[in-house]
């Protein structure tokens, strides 16, 4: 009788720990599905270029001749209406997004960065860019093509972030909006991780079950 009190008391915490994996999971899974890019017809408002620094690079030569890059960041300011709103928002597309916070040096920019869609999009219209990304000038002629005050444009959106904080006047891919949101909402990935150690430990725990109950029985 002990035996058997012993084993519902364990099954019973087996399934409750099973439970709370799955609620974990399917919070992660439920705000993934439902995260979607959106897109809704722009106007441009007015576009903004900030000096964030320069990059100096230096070749082994003798004598040692340096070049100074000015590092840049920009964005224009677009309007749209969010789905199920009624009222218009001010959103921002960002060119080179927090740059002031990095090495001026650092050669890779932002993986949703508008100007890194550009770049994919526009490569025969802008002449290449320097050494390292975020220059002045490259980001003012990729900011060009699309800063004309006025202009309407198609724009792009998380569901995630109705008041638009990122926009996008290109396409992005989903799975990286997913991938950018969820870097700023850490809990979701932390309820993934949680619920698949949880998933794991319940494995190890049915199968050390499982083999108690055999050597009990004299199998093993």
């Amino acid at each position: 009788a002990d035996l058997c009190g012993g084993k519902v008391h364990v099954w019973t915490a087996l399934g409750l720990l099973l439970a709370f994996a799955v609620v974990c999971i399917g919070t992660f899974e439920a705000t993934r599905l439902t995260t979607h890019v959106l897109r809704s017809p722009c106007t441009v408002l007015g576009s903004e270029v900030i000096d964030v620094g320069t990059c100096t690079l230096c070749d082994y030569g003798v004598p040692t001749e340096c070049e100074v890059h000015p590092i840049a960041t920009a964005r224009l300011a677009v309007t749209f209406k969010p789905l199920h709103s009624q009222d218009n928002v001010t959103g921002y597309v960002w060119y080179c997004k927090g740059r002031a916070a990095v090495d001026p040096c650092q050669r890779q920019s932002r993986f949703l960065d508008q100007l890194s869609l550009d770049a994919n999009r526009y490569v025969s219209s802008v002449p290449p860019s320097g050494p390292v990304p975020c220059t002045v000038g490259e980001v003012f002629a990729y900011m060009q093509l699309h800063a004309a005050e006025g202009k309407e444009h198609q724009c792009y959106y998380s569901s995630r972030d109705p008041e638009g904080e990122d926009v996008w006047l290109t396409m992005p891919s989903p799975g990286l909006v997913d991938h950018a949101w969820f870097q700023k909402h850490v809990g979701y990935p932390v309820f993934l991780a949680l619920g698949g150690l949880v998933l794991l430990s319940v494995l190890l725990g049915c199968l050390a079950l499982e083999g108690a109950e055999l050597w009990a029985s004299g199998l093993v």
